[in-house]
């Protein structure tokens, strides 16, 4: 795996808020990346610093191929405040004037896929939606080899999102680089090749997707009153008892589990099975291999 950029011990503070600690992590080419972690966990401030738009206290970045120079990446913002007097066609045609080999007007227009009508009105008349699909089309015309995209999805509705979807695997499909954030494990399970968490400032999580998803775990619900014949130290599994009448189990192998409830006279009809997110799973698994990560700060994660 070739690396393109590596990032080595970036630190950053705002005052004496010490919001980046110590970041290091490599970009490797061809790679999809997923930056993930809760608002003010330090992601947009990365992407900041990656671009220039920001200086680091200390640390360094090591970019032989200058893919961080302008003319070599692009960047989507969380938000994109456009012109009020700008149609669509026009600030197609204004983006295409900054590159010396824009993607053509047909491929653009493709890619959006607004008709005539669309193209002639004002930008700030589109949807929420289509106005962040316009905003990830214009960052495409440079024709970038490194694509970076903060919380690109938000505002786009399902069939809004599901296309820009597939626009980055056909982007993936073409080498390119990519880096983005996002709040949506569901994306980053589908679409990353590697996810990296911060929280509080600090990477504590830096892995492949695969990797990551070999230890998936499911999770196993059915009603509290099963609760006495639960083994509740059992070594292999995390059972946990809910407010809301049930009791959550979790397991790495649920064959061996649903042999266990039927052991125990457990009526199968009455529970409930679905696959734990992989970074859920992740830190599952630390838990019971003695990590102290407070595992129950994972639902307000990301």
């Amino acid at each position: 795996m070739i690396h393109l950029i590596q990032i080595s011990n970036i630190n950053k503070s705002f005052k004496k808020k010490r919001v980046l600690k110590n970041i290091s992590f490599d970009i490797e080419k061809g790679t999809c990346i997923a930056l993930i972690g809760k608002n003010g966990a330090g992601k947009s401030t990365l992407i900041d610093i990656l671009i220039g738009n920001v200086n680091a206290n200390s640390g360094e970045i090591f970019d032989k191929d200058k893919l961080l120079q302008s003319e070599n990446r692009s960047i989507m913002f969380q938000k994109t405040m456009f012109p009020d007097q700008l149609k669509v066609i026009e600030i197609i045609n204004l983006y295409q004037s900054f590159y010396e080999n824009p993607l053509p007007l047909e491929e653009i227009i493709e890619l959006t896929k607004f008709d005539s009508s669309q193209l002639n009105q004002f930008v700030n008349k589109l949807s929420g939606g289509q106005q962040r699909l316009l905003d990830f089309v214009l960052s495409l015309i440079g024709q970038p080899q490194l694509i970076l995209l903060d919380e690109p999805t938000s505002t786009m509705d399902i069939e809004i999102r599901e296309y820009f979807w597939s626009i980055i695997e056909n982007l993936k499909e073409d080498n390119r680089t990519i880096l983005y954030t996002s709040h949506y494990i569901e994306e980053v399970e589908r679409m990353s090749d590697k996810i990296i968490l911060i929280e509080n400032g600090e990477i504590i999580l830096n892995d492949s997707t695969s990797h990551i998803r070999t230890n998936q775990q499911s999770q196993i619900t059915l009603s509290d009153e099963y609760i006495r014949k639960l083994k509740l130290d059992k070594d292999d599994l995390v059972i946990q008892k809910n407010h809301n009448g049930t009791i959550k189990i979790i397991t790495s192998n649920v064959n061996d589990t649903i042999l266990y409830l039927q052991q125990l006279h457990i009526n199968l009809d009455d529970i409930e099975i679905q696959k734990v997110s992989i970074v859920d799973s992740y830190f599952n698994n630390k838990k019971q291999r003695g990590s102290n990560y407070d595992t129950k700060l994972l639902e307000n994660r990301i």
